[in-house]
């Protein structure tokens, strides 16, 4: 695999994941799918404008995809793509390696 210099497919994936609610969507949309926008508001207890735009970005990334009904009130479903689906080993192993090197988030106070 060839990678243009500062260009890093890790990092672009880092990135997009990294974003906040991004893995527990996915991780929300493994155990049930598809789910509606209002399902998945209320297991994040998250901003509706936030979840949009992290819903939106997963979307463009083709992690997720989307439906939506022509109903009153409108109704969206997301659900994993294949691309989604794809990404599901890695973040179990991801998981796997946290909990074998007991890797937990480094607080600021601790590096003084």
């Amino acid at each position: 695999m060839s990678m243009s210099p500062g260009c890093c497919p890790f990092q672009t994936a880092f990135d997009l994941l990294s974003k906040r609610h991004a893995l527990t969507i996915i991780w929300l949309l493994q155990e049930k799918s598809p789910r509606r926008f209002t399902e998945i508001k209320r297991e994040l207890e998250v901003n509706p404008v936030t979840l949009s735009q992290r819903l939106g970005d997963l979307e463009r990334a083709g992690v997720l995809g989307r439906t939506e009904y022509s109903e009153t009130p409108p109704r969206v479903e997301y659900h994993l793509t294949e691309k989604g689906s794809d990404l599901l080993p890695v973040i179990h192993q991801a998981c796997q390696w946290a909990d074998r090197w007991d890797a937990r988030p480094v607080v600021a106070a601790s590096w003084r």
